[in-house]
Order: structure tokens, then sequence, then C-alpha cells
């Protein structure tokens, strides 16, 4: 059994701090289509009750008006919860890590951020854990159980040696959650492309990518000839961090791969946004989610 979780206090502290919020319109034929904080997945039916002079026709439930010989309005009211859905990548690379914090160790503290943040906003909270495939899916419910669990399980599940492939765990989503949620996916999104399986998802709910990875993966802190192991092979390789050749090649590689990652987020309608284990990743997280409520309230 490994050591159980830390919450440190700059943790706790953006916990306090964070408020989710969704992006989505609410189609309400009775309220109206305000945008809204994270307060609701959409319309649900509430009641009848008769036409008043001034209310919308369109409004009007033909069929109970028909029924009963009386104008009848069909009344709906806002769903108070949502489900706040993570997809956390288990796979070989994620433990990977220049300095004692390792990616892994960055997503186990995204998810009790995004997950304490949940149930502070009266949310649900619901993982799935995937490599190549799903290895666990938890479903959506509020309850701070369910976030220590959740870390729990992923301090505990073997990683080495597994790769990475995102595609099934997206079709799983796609069929088991049917309510429209907020998907954050957590990986450093090493894996075969995946825009075909995430577009359907995007349709249906809102999206947000959030890549992990550490600085000497972008040769932003390493310097000299470094012996590196490939977490999801086991193989070793020797890295000179010095070599022009190298350091062009790298930077052209990254290039084109966040590029390509920019591009299937805009595709299939998902915000964006890359987070390093060396910086503070959970006041960045904090300072996002606090930009794009701005936006919903200008």
């Amino acid at each position: 059994m490994k050591p159980s979780f830390h919450f440190r206090s700059e943790l706790l502290h953006a916990v306090d701090q964070i408020e989710l919020c969704s992006r989505r319109k609410l189609a309400s034929p009775y309220i109206g289509n305000d945008e809204s904080p994270f307060r609701g997945t959409g319309m649900q039916f509430k009641e009848f009750r008769h036409y008043e002079m001034g209310d919308d026709v369109r409004h009007i439930s033909w069929l109970t008006t028909a029924k009963t010989g009386t104008p009848t309005l069909k009344l709906y009211e806002e769903e108070r919860e949502l489900n706040i859905f993570l997809l956390v990548d288990t796979s070989g690379s994620s433990l990977f890590g220049s300095g004692k914090q390792r990616k892994i160790d960055m997503y186990a503290e995204l998810i009790a951020l995004l997950g304490l943040g949940a149930i502070k906003s009266n949310n649900n909270f619901g993982v799935l854990f995937f490599d190549q495939e799903v290895k666990q899916f938890i479903p959506p419910t509020r309850s701070k159980e369910q976030v220590l669990n959740s870390i729990s399980f992923l301090q505990n599940l073997n990683l080495e040696k597994r790769q990475s492939d995102i595609r099934p765990a997206l079709q799983y989503c796609f069929r088991a959650l049917h309510n429209k949620s907020l998907l954050v996916i957590i990986s450093d999104f090493l894996m075969p492309s995946f825009s075909n399986e995430l577009l359907p998802l995007g349709q249906k709910h809102e999206l947000i990518l959030l890549q992990g990875f550490d600085d000497s993966e972008r040769l932003l802190s390493n310097r000299g000839v470094t012996e590196i192991c490939d977490p999801e092979s086991g193989a070793f390789y020797l890295l000179d961090s010095e070599s022009s050749q190298f350091r062009k090649t790298l930077t052209h590689y990254y290039s084109i791969f966040t590029s390509q990652l920019e591009e299937t987020a805009r595709n299939c309608r998902a915000d964006f946004l890359p987070l390093s284990v060396q910086d503070d990743y959970l006041q960045r997280l904090v300072h996002f989610f606090s930009e794009r409520s701005s936006a919903i309230s200008r």
C-alpha cells in the first residue's frame, strides 16, 4: 500500500479559490437562454399552469390544452447540478519526472482540486482512469469520499510499462455518460490521434484538455548528457541536451505536437491548457477558471 495523499496548504487554498463554470447555454423555453455559472445540465419539466395574458404562446402545451379545453403552459426549471467528470491518463509516461514531482503526482492534485471544487459547488464528481484500456470507471456522485477513493485508486495502480491510447476511454464515456457534463482530460497526450473519438463528445459535453508535462521533456531544464528510461517500454536512452541537432529536432517535434493538439481541441470545441510539473499548476488552473467565469459574465 502506498502512502496516503498529502493535502498541502497550497492545494486547500486553491480549492477555496476555484470557481468551476460552464460556457454552455441553458436552452430554456421559459427562463431564457442565459449562460450560467456551473449550475445545471439544462431544463427539466416542473409543472403546468393556465395561460395568462402576456405569456409567450410558444410555451403553450397544445396537447394538454386540447384535452382540458383551457390554454395551458408547460413550465420548466433549471437542473441544479452537473457532472464534473475527469479522464485521467495512467500510462507509464505519467511516471516521468526529472525532480521529486512526477506527472502522476500532479494528476493526483488536479483530481483533488477539481473533485473538491465540484463538491463545493454542489455538483457531482466522477473519474475514469485509462491507459490503453479503461482501468476504472467511477460514476459521478456528490461525495468527498469519492474524491479520496479516486486518489487512493490512482496511488495504488501499477503504471509501469503501460501504453497509452485514449480512444477506448472516449468511446466508453460516450456510451456511459448520459447527462451533459464537463469532461476534463488529464494527460500528456503522448498517444495515437484521437480526434475522431473526441468529436462526438464535444457535441454532447463540454471539454477541457489539461496537458501535463515535465520541463526536461522540452529541454527547459536539462543540461548535458542524461540517461532516461521510457516508462512505457522500460528502455533506457542517453540524451545529449547540449547537442544543437538534438535540441533542434526535439523543439521541432514539440512544436508540431502542440499545434496538432491545439487543432484537435479547436475542432472538438474543447479548451486547452498545458501544465508543467515545475510550474504552480494549481494557481494556473484557478486562474484558468477565473478567466472563463469572467468571459461568461461579460
